[in-house]
């Protein structure tokens, strides 16, 4: 920036050309409504074991000038993935990341992406694509020999990503194309893009960053395809960062967003890689250069490989909290800021508007379930590791994927939503990119096609559903612990019928858990039917799979993921209770509007056999109440737990309410912005068209 520039930044700073705006007191005033929340006890609910890490890099990122939205909002490409570099050196070394503290605590890594996160996914995802999808993969899937290449990576020797995905395979992982020819003579692998769409494509990190990569290619020996493995090579110098002879790289360019992210290209043109490249664990080449594997079937080989990679699906959940948060956190306070129509000579805040509540607060009982089934998570991740690598085909193994693939697909879907409805709850002035909402819509739509596409890895799900109820066919009993509220006989569960005639009966937990239950048992019965009835008339049974996915397989899977948020949930809440009784009733209402709301997106569902128009209503009422009598304490419970504003960064949801004074601020402190436009000998020329 100029001089001049600088300094007419600084005088209009100073020197605004609005009128004197007084302080605002709306969002003070909402404050005050409502019962009371304990800020301090929700937050360490909220966070657990995470909260001092979590709490430390926020400091720290608040205090450090490179952690800055506003700044960003008009950065190019190239300037935002610069500044992500020097927020990654700003804030990596703080987290004291290494194999063996990462080995001793599970969650160290991820408690710093998380918070990450909470700033911009763009800079959370920069680092994960390196510590959780090329780190994980290389653990995972690698052997001891692999370990130095790990630690390398966690003290950023090597940076590296995850090459998996394809330009013309995405999912369907199996088909990949890039091969990895073995050559016995000189033990190397060549490596090969054989056609156009076999290109990586997306490649976080690939684009101009890492150094090195995983890359998943088909394995070729003696002529025999062997199906995917995984090798870890290097694709750019790690001094010069040039690339090797035969092999290409290029940027993807121009996405609709996080740009912050380089994803890029890579074609490899019989590139030759040594055989300690092959991540081992589960296939390997002998002495003799025959192929060795301890699992024989190469697709179940291929199961057994995804499932070890779950940190990134995990991060997905994680993001579409965060994302909710951010966006609700805006909204909220905004619409009890922002004053439209009345009766009487004061204007109302938006908030106090039923249509506004309905919009936005059952996205707040949304954001304790995912962060409830997140703590699941990260309970759980470290005990399935250890099983992934005493069993990977055990049941707790497939139970814990078919979670996760549910709930990954819900939650993010849950975030489109909500960053959707709050961008267009808060009207025009969301539409500024100073009030990140634009950002973070558009951050939040990855997620519903990163870590797998929701509507295929949910079918992975579905598939778990169906042969744990295939079991009982021959006389075994539903073994996974999650399914042991699944009713086996049809008539029992088509003569289920909901016990509730009032709002006080609906809202009571045990009712709640009966209906949603009914519901996962409803639709595994509806998908069998459908299975049982398109069989006939189908070519296969892949056939007749794909001919059961709308209305029925697909709600199967949503509704066993609603489920588990539900059930750990509810149990997210007793234990609050126990810590501050007042708390826990403010969150336990959430916990109703969370479910009431489950029932009430599906009531066509219930009504065809366990709930009458009364009972809908009933629904429906107490939806718009529950509401309501949240409203008022909403902006207590979205404080407790949103990021400050330099990390939050919407001049929409600012903690003081100053809603105008800071858009104006920020509008008047961009470049330009009271200066002629370059362009304006154009504009004349184009003035003068007419009079010629």
């Amino acid at each position: 920036m100029s001089r001049m520039k600088r300094l007419n930044l600084i005088n209009n700073h100073l020197s605004s050309q609005f009128p004197p705006i007084p302080y605002d007191e709306s969002l003070d005033n909402y404050r005050k409504k409502g019962e009371d929340v304990n800020k301090e006890i929700l937050l360490r609910h909220f966070f657990r074991d995470s909260y001092e890490r979590i709490m430390a890099y926020r400091n720290h990122m608040a205090n450090d000038p490179v952690f800055n939205h506003n700044d960003e909002a008009e950065f190019s490409r190239e300037r935002k993935r610069e500044r992500i570099i020097q927020q990654i050196a700003s804030i990596y070394f703080k987290a004291n990341l290494s194999y063996e503290s990462c080995k001793e605590e599970f969650l160290k890594k991820y408690e710093l992406l998380y918070t990450l996160c909470d700033y911009d996914i763009g800079l959370a995802t920069r680092l994960l694509i390196h510590l959780v999808l090329y780190i994980n993969a290389i653990e995972n899937l690698g052997t001891s020999k692999h370990i130095e290449h790990i630690k390398r990576a966690y003290h950023l020797l090597d940076y590296g990503c995850f090459g998996m995905t394809e330009l013309g395979h995405g999912s369907n992982v199996a088909k990949l194309e890039t091969t990895a020819t073995y050559d016995h003579i000189k033990r190397e692998f060549v490596i090969n893009s054989p056609t156009a769409t076999s290109a990586k494509w997306w490649i976080g990190g690939l684009g101009k960053t890492s150094n090195m990569s995983v890359i998943f290619a088909r394995l070729i020996v003696e002529g025999v395809d062997k199906g995917i493995n995984a090798f870890v090579i290097p694709i750019r110098d790690n001094q010069t960062h040039d690339c090797p002879p035969r092999v290409i790289i290029g940027d993807c360019g121009k996405k609709i967003g996080l740009d912050g992210i380089d994803n890029g290209f890579i074609l490899f043109r019989n590139y030759r890689v040594p055989y300690d490249s092959l991540l081992d664990k589960f296939s390997s080449i002998t002495e003799d250069g025959k192929f060795k594997s301890s699992i024989k079937n190469k697709e179940k080989r291929l199961g057994i490989m995804m499932v070890g990679l779950i940190g990134g699906r995990v991060a997905v959940v994680c993001a579409a909290e965060q994302h909710m948060k951010s966006a609700l956190t805006a909204a909220l306070r905004f619409s009890a800021v922002r004053k439209q129509f009345s009766s009487t000579e004061t204007e109302n805040s938006v908030l106090d508007y039923p249509l506004q509540q309905y919009k936005l607060i059952p996205h707040l009982a949304s954001i304790f379930a995912i962060r409830s089934i997140v703590l699941w998570f990260n309970e759980n991740m470290p005990i399935i590791q250890k099983k992934i690598d005493e069993n990977p085909e055990g049941l707790e193994v497939s139970e814990f994927h078919a979670i996760l693939s549910a709930c990954k697909g819900v939650a993010s879907w849950y975030a489109n939503s909500c960053v959707i409805q709050c961008r267009e709850a808060t009207g025009g002035l969301s539409y500024s990119a100073y009030a990140n909402l634009g950002r973070i819509m558009m951050n939040a739509s990855v997620g519903v096609t990163w870590e797998g596409d929701n509507g295929v890895l949910i079918q992975q799900t579905g598939k778990f559903i169906l042969k744990q109820i295939q079991r009982t066919f021959k006389g075994h009993i539903i073994d996974a612990p999650t399914l042991k509220c699944i009713q086996v006989d049809h008539e029992k569960v088509m003569q289920f019928k909901a016990r509730f005639e009032n709002s006080e009966q609906l809202e009571n937990e045990s009712i709640l858990f009966e209906i949603i239950e009914f519901r996962l048992n409803y639709l595994l019965h509806q998908s069998m039917m459908r299975l049982q009835e398109v069989t006939g008339n189908s070519k296969d049974m892949f056939d007749a799979w794909n001919k059961s996915q709308v209305y029925y397989i697909q709600e199967l899977a949503k509704a066993y993921g609603e489920y588990i948020m539900m059930r750990e949930y509810a149990k997210f809440v007793r234990e609050l209770e126990e810590k501050c009784e007042k708390t826990g009733k403010v969150i336990r209402k959430l916990f109703i509007l969370f479910s009431v709301g489950i029932i009430e997106r599906n009531l066509a569902s219930f009504q065809d056999s366990a709930m009458n128009a009364h009972q809908a209503k009933v629904v429906r009422d107490s939806m718009v109440r529950l509401c309501e009598e949240l409203a008022e304490v909403c902006i207590k419970v979205i404080d407790a737990i949103a990021p400050p504003d330099s990390i939050h960064g919407s001049v929409l949801g600012a903690a003081d309410g100053q809603v105008y004074a800071k858009l104006i601020e920020q509008v008047e402190k961009a470049d330009g912005v009271y200066d002629k436009p370059h362009w304006l000998p154009l504009l004349q020329k184009v003035k003068q068209v007419k009079k010629t």
